[in-house]
């Protein structure tokens, strides 16, 4: 498959005017992927001590 100098050219035109929106949308995926992973992480914690007191040391 042979490019011309023309189809090189739109190509890099391409990359150019749509690259940092793709940048961008993919930064945005990543961001909600950490924010609800950090959520569920959060949510799925159990505390290392207990508050209450133990009746059993009684």
């Amino acid at each position: 498959m042979q490019h011309t100098a023309a189809a090189w050219l739109e190509i890099a035109l391409a990359v150019r005017v749509f690259g940092p929106d793709a940048v961008r949308g993919c930064r945005r995926l990543l961001t909600v992927g950490v924010r609800i992973g950090i959520a569920q992480l959060a949510g799925a914690r159990t505390p290392a001590r207990s508050t209450e007191p133990d009746q059993e040391a009684l």
